[in-house]
């Protein structure tokens, strides 16, 4: 076999009649709101979107532009349909429940989470708003009113007249002892005391010293009203004790004068609000919040302090505080009875309301799971209650859908971790990430939430399978990936959907609409990014593009439809705006600084073809590879490699030239040989394996000495066994050698080797194609070394025969004579050994093995001989004896 020079009718893609005729009147094809070409990634979509059960969340994989997220959209929006239509046929939809947080009177530092039915969480609020709006009026006109007033002026008559009473009786105890009761006055405290009367006059204890010393009284009389004065004193004591525990019965029955007559008002309210919210949670709650509104009775009568007073909780009660600072009462002494409605779902502006549809531009910890805010007060502390509890993002999604990108979620700390908790418990803790603020510990632990939630996950397939392989978790709980192509089948039917694709774009956009060739003009190039003829891209964001700028030169032709040359032009003035590099490196080859040739032969050397790429536009060019061989042991050096600009894949390609060596020339004697190999005038880097079939043509042209055509480049993978292999970017790396050609005139001669199996990846520009049919240009394709060696070298390759040799003036034959010649010279060297020194060297070990066998076997005869000697002289010298 030889290389195939392919036609040029093969170069590219030609519509089929049965195409062509489905495209004659444009007019009539029908738009399409369909997805097309993902078929297996719908499938999977649709599943994962209709199982509501735990764990099947979706990974949507795939690369930008495949249409993810307007696949996502429109899956949602008829989930949702079915679900309006029959929401009982609908798993897993039963309406998320509105959620509230509230006071905690048992332990402030742990809201009480109440959850209502959607819509209803609006109303509880508005509600207990209602609720102190009414008692704030009506309990200051019941404390106010005349039955009330009478009541407790009589009830303070009554306690005054026992107080007054009971001191009473103990001034006339006192009296009838020579004692008196007096009212004492210290700072601003006024305080009854024992003082003993002498004559007439009550004096002070100390002042019976004086008398004693003026001697108008006795020692022994003054002792006794100093022992008497200490019992009375600790009489007036227990009298004084009795009197507290009368004020405090007095209060305590005005206290329960106040709770009756606020019950009358607070009764009708709280039965009203537990009649309307049947709950029990709810119902509980409300009975506390009765208890504390009962407790704190005086906060509603206007008096701001009144509540500490009595045993309540002050204002600034409940709020927490970090740093130690005092609490300062907040303005509103009500707050206690508020409602943190977190999410009210019965606002939410969406189309379809009882399936909430998020998706969350920007998942930080806050914005996904909610937080936690903090008021900051004089001095800096930091204040925080239940109030301040917010929502996120999920709990928005709660019973519906939220949709996040993967990349998103991994660059943010501690996000992935805490999504993964929420989706493997099923339960949201509003909580500060511990990363959060060292100022600010964790102070409120709100009730967690119990939330339903399936997660779509936008990313690439790397970090799919990054997750999968390493997070135990994410197999559980993202069950169903999405993965989305980034082409399909080229057939008629699919260029209709594909051209239906572009007509729904025009229609939506308001474009122009294409003719015949306008659509043949699309399709070719949808198949120009599928990179073969046989199938065609679904990138439809990258596509439409094009269509869009066609449709703007086609505005600036004044033209009503979009043609072949708007198309074109398009593509053109893109490639153009994106080519300044490419210019650069065409620039530098024709000015001679990149040394490429394109004419004559040269031994060692010959035009490889690299790709680069910039963004979404991608180009190839030329470059040039030399090998260079000598007498030695240290075999094929990748240059690239030892400088460390090669990658891995270049480096294994590298190894299997090596391994082609062997199976081919050293099979009969050694491999022993130093090469070289390098990527000249390369300064970025180098990595593949399109290069490898590139590089044994030169060490085989450096080997036998013949040249390489510099006409031809070639690209191509190869195997140990000398099989070429499939390359990428076929397309690229023609059309840039092409235009190095091109720019020093074409001769005729020049082309392009590439493998056989990219023959259906071809899709060339025009110009090529053109070229290639004048005979100017020319493409070919090889199965295998030998083949790409006849038609670079102009030789044979020869096929070893049946002794392990190859024809005499074959390629082959002349590289088996080589490493025979570099194998005798090293050998005579001393270095290495030929195939006539092993043939010595066995004959060698063969004769030394031959003379160990036979001197052993002189020695066991010679031993014999000794043995039979020694018998013999025994029995002689037996019979001497004898």
């Amino acid at each position: 076999m030889s290389a195939r020079k392919i036609p040029y009718k093969e170069l590219r893609w030609l519509p089929t009649k049965k195409i062509l005729g489905q495209f004659k009147e444009p007019k009539k094809l029908m738009p399409t709101k369909a997805i097309v070409g993902q078929k297996r990634a719908t499938d999977a979509l649709d599943l994962g979107l209709k199982l509501y059960k735990p764990g099947y969340n979706i990974y949507v994989a795939g690369i930008a532009g495949t249409g993810r997220m307007t696949t996502i959209k429109r899956a949602l929006e008829q989930v949702c349909k079915e679900y309006d239509k029959a929401p009982s046929k609908t798993d897993g939809f039963n309406g998320a429940p509105d959620r509230c947080y509230v006071y905690n009177f048992t332990d402030p530092s742990q809201p009480v989470l109440l959850s209502f039915s959607r819509g209803q969480g609006r109303v509880f609020r508005d509600d207990m708003g209602e609720l102190v709006r009414v008692l704030r009026t009506e309990i200051p006109k019941t404390l106010e009113s005349q039955h009330i007033q009478r009541e407790r002026e009589m009830i303070i008559d009554r306690y005054q007249r026992q107080e007054k009473k009971v001191f009473e009786e103990f001034a006339e105890s006192l009296k009838t002892e020579g004692f008196a009761l007096i009212q004492v006055q210290e700072g601003g405290y006024v305080a009854p005391s024992v003082f003993p009367i002498v004559g007439n006059e009550a004096v002070s204890i100390d002042y019976l010293d004086n008398l004693v010393k003026e001697k108008k009284m006795e020692e022994k009389e003054r002792d006794k009203k100093v022992k008497r004065h200490k019992e009375l004193s600790a009489e007036l004591k227990r009298v004084l004790t009795k009197a507290r525990a009368l004020g405090k019965e007095m209060h305590h029955a005005m206290d329960k004068l106040v709770q009756r007559s606020a019950s009358l008002v607070l009764d009708g309210l709280m039965d009203d609000l537990q009649s309307r919210h049947k709950d029990e949670d709810v119902r509980k709650y409300l009975l506390r919040v009765k208890t504390h509104i009962l407790n704190n009775i005086e906060a509603f009568s206007g008096k701001k302090d009144g509540g500490a007073e009595h045993g309540g909780q002050g204002g600034g009660e409940g709020i927490i505080v970090l740093g130690g600072a005092p609490s300062r009462p907040p303005e509103d002494q009500f707050w206690y009875y508020e409602v943190n409605l977190l999410y009210d779902s019965s606002s939410e502006g969406s189309e379809h309301k009882k399936v909430p549809i998020v998706e969350e531009h920007n998942p930080s910890y806050t914005n996904l799971f909610g937080a936690i805010e903090y008021n900051v007060g004089h001095g800096g502390f930091w204040s925080t209650d239940f109030r301040h509890i917010k929502s996120g993002s999920l709990l928005r999604a709660d019973g519906g859908y939220i949709i996040i990108n993967a990349l998103d979620i991994m660059r943010r700390p501690v996000v992935w971790d805490q999504l993964k908790r929420v989706l493997k418990t099923e339960q949201l803790s509003i909580q500060q990430p511990e990363t959060y603020f060292q100022v600010a510990p964790l102070s409120l632990k709100p009730e967690p939430i119990d939330l339903r939630v399936k997660v779509i996950m936008v990313g690439p397939s790397w970090v799919y399978h990054l997750l999968y392989h390493h997070e135990e978790d994410f197999a559980k709980t993202f069950k169903v990936l999405s993965d989305f192509g980034t082409t399909m089948p080229l057939t008629t039917d699919s260029t209709k959907q594909f051209a239906s694709v572009l007509k729904a774009v025009c229609e939506r956009g308001k474009m122009r609409n294409f003719d015949q060739d306008g659509i043949i003009a699309m399709i070719e190039h949808g198949i120009e990014e599928a990179g073969q003829r046989d199938r065609i891209s679904t990138r439809f964001a990258y596509i439409t593009d094009i269509l869009r700028e066609a449709d703007y030169w086609a505005s600036q032709d004044n033209k009503k439809h979009i043609g072949r040359k708007h198309v074109e032009r398009a593509l053109d003035e893109k490639r153009e705006r994106h080519g300044l590099t490419e210019e650069h490196v065409q620039r530098l080859i024709d000015e001679g600084v990149l040394l490429v040739d394109t004419s004559g032969k040269r031994v060692g050397q010959i035009n490889g073809l690299s790709v680069y790429q910039m963004g979404h536009v991608s180009f190839g060019k030329p470059s040039r590879v030399t090998a260079t061989t000598s007498v030695g042991m240290s075999g094929i050096v990748n240059i690239e490699r030892e400088a460390k600009m090669s990658g891995p894949i270049h480096d294994k390609g590298v190894l299997i030239l090596t391994g082609y060596l062997r199976q081919k020339y050293a099979q009969r004697e050694p491999l022993n040989l130093s090469a070289s190999l390098c990527f000249e005038q390369s300064y970025g880097g180098v990595d593949g394996d399109s290069a490898s079939s590139t590089e044994i043509y030169a060490l085989l042209s450096a080997l036998s000495g013949v040249p390489i055509r510099q006409d031809l480049a070639v690209t191509g993978s190869v195997n140990q066994l000398g099989d070429i292999q499939p390359i990428g970017g076929a397309n690229e790396k023609i059309e840039g050698f092409f235009d190095v050609c091109k720019s020093r005139k074409l001769t005729g001669k020049q082309g392009v080797v590439i493998p056989v199996q990219n023959e259906r990846h071809l899709m060339l520009r025009g110009d090529v194609v053109k070229a290639v049919k004048a005979g100017k240009f020319h493409i070919y394709s090889v199965s295998n070394i030998d083949e790409g060696i006849e038609l670079l070298m102009g030789k044979p390759a020869g096929k070893v025969r049946k002794d392990g040799t190859f024809p005499p003036g074959s390629i082959h034959a002349l590289v088996a004579k080589r490493i025979s010649k570099m194998n005798a010279v090293l050998a005579s060297m001393g270095g290495g050994k030929s195939l006539k020194d092993e043939k010595k060297v066995a004959k060698n070990t063969k004769k030394k093995v031959v003379k160990k066998k036979s001197k052993k076997k002189v020695v066991k005869k010679k031993s014999k001989k000794k043995v039979v000697k020694k018998r013999v002289k025994k029995k002689v010298a037996k019979k001497k004896k004898r």
